[in-house]
């Protein structure tokens, strides 16, 4: 909306509050409500918020010794400037809007190290070489007919009760009896102003998938933000649970967040990785971007997978992504070229899961794809068949035409700090901070016993 818009929605009292917020360093919307009135008053010098929202873990635990937000300095304030093309009115919340918001300092200094900045600066690069980014995702999540009371009662634990029993993926009958609750999201979603393409069953107890339909790159990933957070509103209200996590038990297939992404001329009207005469209609520029793409995803699997958890994902024969192959319209390697259209035609980066920042995930396949349309990367052979194929797998490494994914956070942040590409296209700002706050999991994971553990140690050690 602009600014007259809002004035009148808000003129007429259909708007009587607004979520003030933005994505921290793991993607969770955080910020605050204000009033309509208070809103309108602040708009041209912003809102201030304590910017311990980048000094603290997901669990709220205080980080030492970073530079942009810390305890010694007594956690002063960020300024938080609307983005006034993402007000939202909220149709859930009876007077409520949503507005997404970039941070300043209070001197008029950019934050660096926000997600929602260092995806726009890799749209600004695009930009500058003659390309307009679309993305898109696609989620998936599992239902409980939990609430936040009787998840802690169970202790998150392997008995709290599914929205639904069995797998059924792709089964119509068994999504249209979960309908009360998927139909009423994807409703709310539509009337929300993000578009939802569809949504089915998944291989999984009270397990969905919902896509989301393509847009501009940081539009798409401030709805991927908004649609968790919606989703997560929506069950509350209704007394379910959802979750985004990759492997919520180690018996059940993980979440996956397929991400989507193709680069346009600059007014939106040319897929640029289309082209009439080349070989599968893949243009020099898609050839080169997904060479680029490959060859930095091990270096940049820290964004695609970014927490402890997201490596329980990633186990053989589980429809994950293990190595850097890639495929035409192969649903087993970690990219997926689809070609069906001139406007269609993109990437399918299956690599990372549900719960990673899709700000950080846009921004990674941006900065790698460009870095191989800059230095003109040659793209490695494709692999025909199944990618989990050992002797396929073993012929490619050996031939240096695909790598090996890392199967834990360490050797991912490892990767990541080393990466000249990451510091170059993402800002060594960021890489500085995303790489304190991954050691940080790392660690608080180190000194948790686990409840396999137990199992496994109690009685016979």
């Amino acid at each position: 909306m602009d600014l007259a818009q809002v004035n009148l929605l808000i003129a007429e009292g259909k708007i009587e509050f607004v979520k003030l917020g933005v994505s921290d360093i793991d993607g969770v919307f955080r910020g605050k409500r204000v009033t309509a009135s208070f809103f309108l008053d602040g708009l041209e010098d912003g809102f201030a918020q304590s910017d311990v929202l980048f000094g603290w873990d997901i669990a709220e635990n205080v980080l030492p010794d970073l530079k942009v937000s810390n305890i010694d300095r007594g956690f002063g304030d960020f300024i938080m400037k609307p983005d006034l093309s993402t007000f939202t009115v909220v149709p859930w919340e009876e007077g409520v809007a949503t507005c997404v918001c970039d941070l300043w300092t209070e001197h008029g200094a950019a934050i660096t190290v926000a997600p929602r900045y260092v995806l726009q600066k890799l749209i600004e690069r695009a930009q500058s070489l003659g390309f307009a980014p679309m993305a898109a995702s696609e989620l998936e999540m599992r239902f409980f007919r939990e609430d936040q009371v009787s998840l802690r009662a169970k202790d998150f634990g392997p008995q709290l009760t599914p929205l639904s029993p069995g797998t059924n993926c792709y089964v119509i009958s068994h999504a249209t009896a979960d309908d009360y609750l998927l139909g009423q999201i994807v409703r709310q979603m539509q009337k929300y102003g993000i578009e939802i393409e569809g949504y089915n069953r998944e291989h999984g107890p009270g397990m969905y998938e919902i896509n989301m339909h393509y847009n501009r790159a940081l539009t798409a990933a401030d709805h991927t933000m908004l649609f968790k957070t919606g989703v997560k509103e929506i069950c509350h209200q209704t007394g379910f649970t959802p979750t985004f996590m990759a492997k919520w038990n180690d018996l059940e297939d993980g979440s996956s967040g397929h991400s989507h992404l193709s680069l346009w001329d600059r007014n939106y009207e040319r897929n640029m990785f289309w082209d009439d005469a080349s070989q599968d209609h893949m243009s020099t520029t898609m050839r080169q971007f997904l060479a680029g793409v490959l060859q930095k995803m091990p270096e940049f699997m820290a964004l695609y997978a970014p927490v402890i958890n997201s490596y329980k994902r990633y186990i053989e024969g589980t429809w994950t992504p293990l190595n850097t192959a890639w495929g035409m319209d192969n649903r087993t390697c970690a990219v997926r070229v689809i070609n069906s259209g001139r406007r269609s035609i993109r990437l399918e980066n299956r690599v990372p899961g549900a719960d990673a920042n899709f700000y950080l995930v846009f921004a990674g396949m941006l900065a790698s794809g460009l870095y191989g349309i800059e230095k003109k990367l040659e793209l490695p052979s494709r692999l025909d068949g199944n990618a989990y194929s050992p002797a396929r797998i073993q012929q490619a490494l050996t031939r240096g035409e695909m790598h090996p994914l890392a199967r834990n956070l360490t050797t991912a942040t490892d990767l990541f700090e080393q990466s000249a590409v990451a510091k170059e296209y993402l800002g060594t700002d960021f890489v500085e901070h995303f790489v304190t706050t991954r050691r940080w999991e790392v660690q608080e994971y180190e000194k948790a016993v686990t409840n396999w553990e137990r199992r496994r140690y109690l009685e016979l050690i």
